[in-house]
């Protein structure tokens, strides 16, 4: 990679958010092991009004953050996805409009946890939303499965799809909102994760879970997934980036003896990624702008130079990255989940095949 390519890999439009970037270097191998999780970076970053700032903002931040903690940028990601989520709804719907959480959610003191992943499949026609709600005297209740989520912490507030009635065909859809202390709510113990494993994922049971009208966020299941879509995949793709960023930076000094065989390959890379995030920022700052396929290609791209970066970085450090406590093994585990994040590498080639 040229001089100046190195340079703008290396650039971060962050600057408030160091802060939140250095307490993520210096909490990434705790994170990793378990002994501590990312909420008190999440916390950190909502004291400095950085979870509620501009998107190109936050994208910078969770980008910065992927390079030091995908934990911990994964978590970013997840709690600016829930206060999204409900600050779209308080535009659209009054009565969904609740400032205490949307103020609780953007300092970071409730949890978000965004299991909107049946969304996502439901709207392109792959599979209907499992949670199925029947109406009551007094609003919704439900019952079901969500299949997988993360920030699943007691106090989480938790911004998931129902469908009402039993008929996928037929049923309404709805975005609803609950707590995880709600009666009915049953979580199941978090399986040990190859990587991310101190987010708080695992899977939850619905029994009859009540939805009072103000939890009701969107009945237009199709609008609310086009409204905040962009936002969900420049974030996912700014974690992608900000991991391979990390990667490809650090492979530039182990270039040397055999492996100077391999510098193609890294300028490869590195050239890929700089497009990616040139696209990230430019559409970050003006979301409008990318249609739908310009950001499943973006999100697709990213990934799998997030994946070809993480493996480059471990094959150019050999011994010294095999370490299953190194820096370098972790990104290398971290990348193996972006694949497998919804919307997955299959769903997005489905996608896409669908766009042309």
């Amino acid at each position: 990679m040229s001089p100046d390519g190195s340079a703008a890999l290396a650039a971060a439009p962050v600057d408030a958010a160091d802060p939140v970037v250095a307490q993520a270097r210096e909490r990434a191998a705790d994170i990793d092991a378990g002994r501590e999780d990312p909420r008190a970076t999440v916390r950190l970053a909502g004291d400095l009004g950085l979870l509620d700032a501009p998107l190109v903002r936050v994208t910078g931040l969770v980008e910065e953050v992927a390079g030091e903690c995908l934990s911990t940028a994964f978590s970013l990601w997840a709690q600016r996805m829930v206060l999204t989520y409900l600050r779209t709804a308080a535009l659209h719907t009054a009565a969904a409009a609740d400032g205490e959480l949307i103020e609780g959610v953007g300092s970071g003191a409730v949890p978000g946890c965004t299991a909107m992943a049946p969304t996502l499949r439901d709207v392109a026609g792959i599979a209907p939303v499992p949670v199925v709600a029947e109406r009551t005297s007094v609003g919704l209740r439900r019952h079901g499965p969500i299949h997988w989520a993360s920030q699943l912490y007691p106090d989480a507030v938790v911004v998931l799809p129902v469908r009402v009635g039993e008929d996928p065909g037929t049923a309404e859809r709805a975005v609803v909102r609950i707590r995880l202390s709600d009666p009915g709510v049953q979580v199941a113990p978090a399986p040990p994760l190859l990587a991310l494993d101190a987010t708080a994922s695992s899977s939850a049971r619905l029994d009859g879970v009540a939805v009072a009208p103000d939890a009701v966020l969107s009945t237009d299941l199709a609008g609310f997934v086009a409204t905040v879509r962009p936002t969900f995949l420049l974030l996912q793709t700014a974690f992608c980036t900000g991991l391979a960023t990390r990667c490809v930076t650090d492979c530039a000094a182990h270039l040397t003896g055999v492996n100077a065989a391999l510098q193609p390959d890294h300028d490869e890379l590195g050239a890929r990624l700089l497009d990616e995030r040139r696209r990230l920022h430019r559409w970050a700052a003006r979301p409008d702008e990318p249609d739908k396929a310009g950001l499943l290609r973006l999100r697709l791209d990213a990934a799998t130079v997030a994946v070809a970066a993480a493996r480059l970085e471990a094959t150019l450090r050999g011994g010294a990255g095999y370490r299953s406590g190194s820096a370098v093994a972790r990104r290398l585990r971290e990348a193996s989940f972006l694949p497998v994040q919804a919307p997955t590498e299959g769903q997005l080639r489905w996608e896409l095949s669908r766009c042309a």
